[in-house]
């Protein structure tokens, strides 16, 4: 595990797995976690409104997650963002 000071008194834990294996086990956390979401959402339809925080979290991560299927159906997987 690698540990990154993002400047505004809050680090980001990295596991550092780059292999395909461990990719696919964080695919399906977070595909579980995503129904989990879903679930709890439907379940409370009264629920008109959501934190700003909460939903500030959910576009992040929508952003995060398309932006990590778009790098690989680009077909360019042998770069990094940035990187050579």
């Amino acid at each position: 595990m690698k540990g990154i000071y993002t400047g505004d008194g809050k680090f980001i834990v990295k596991s550092g797995h780059t292999d395909a294996a461990s990719a696919i086990t964080s695919c399906k956390i977070i595909m579980s976690h995503c129904q989990m979401i879903l679930d709890g959402l439907e379940g409370n339809e009264g629920m008109d409104k959501l934190p700003t925080w909460w939903t500030n979290k959910l576009a992040i991560s929508e952003y995060e997650v398309v932006s990590a299927a778009n790098y690989l159906s680009s077909g360019d997987i042998e770069h990094e963002h940035g990187e050579t």
